[in-house]
């Protein structure tokens, strides 16, 4: 049995997303891509997909993501049907292409502070796992190329980077703030999943990633 799209799935909150509101001063959450979450506040993320039924038992990494501050599905979720460009040029980035490794499925904006803070550790964390079955993909939600290039002329990250500057593909991932973070598994499913901002280096965190990425 299985449940139909959309689903509302809790997601716990450890720092507060980021809206367009923060940045501007107004109240109105209407042009904030990623909708406004009040930070410290409980939030939900919808995910448009079919939800297998929920295992007997729970997942072996089920403990360790909840004590890093994550939502842990009960289930792996099926991704939504997407596609973004990546910055840097090539074939367009679809579910599809994020089997075979574990993936850190990041949706941010180069104005939101809490997504500006977490990049350096996404970066660490990048370069930690190099040469494992691990994968970043972070997304700029709502904004061009020239806007992102020039940010990260600034920052140089090297871990992939893609665009959806209508925010099109990121409306199924993405309604109460960002950062909106997704880890995925070698099937490219949706196993556990965080919003706001977090560190991604600490040792047990790559800990968990090396050990997703073995198995």
């Amino acid at each position: 049995m299985k449940y139909v799209f959309p689903i509302l799935i809790a997601v716990a909150v450890l720092a507060g997303g980021c809206s367009r509101a923060e940045r501007t001063g107004t109240a109105s959450s209407s042009d904030s891509p990623a909708g406004a979450v009040p930070s410290g506040a409980p939030a939900a993320a919808p995910v448009s997909a079919s939800v297998p039924e929920t295992p007997s038992s729970r997942p072996w990494y089920a403990d360790r993501f909840e004590a890093l501050g994550f939502y842990v599905f009960p289930a792996p979720v099926e991704l939504p049907s997407f596609s973004v460009q990546p910055r840097a040029g090539g074939p367009a980035l679809v579910p599809a292409a994020l089997k075979g490794k574990v993936t850190l499925l990041n949706f941010w904006a180069t104005w939101c502070p809490p997504c500006r803070e977490e990049m350096p550790s996404i970066e660490k964390l990048h370069s930690a796992l190099r040469g494992e079955a691990f994968a970043v993909a972070a997304i700029s939600v709502k904004e061009d190329a020239k806007t992102v290039d020039g940010f990260l002329k600034q920052y140089p990250y090297t871990f992939p980077i893609y665009l959806d500057p209508t925010g099109a593909a990121s409306g199924n991932f993405v309604t109460r703030g960002i950062p909106t973070t997704f880890v995925l598994d070698k099937d490219a499913r949706a196993i556990a999943a965080i919003i706001g901002s977090r560190p991604y280096d600490e040792p047990e965190v790559i800990s968990l990633f090396r050990d997703l990425a073995r198995r």
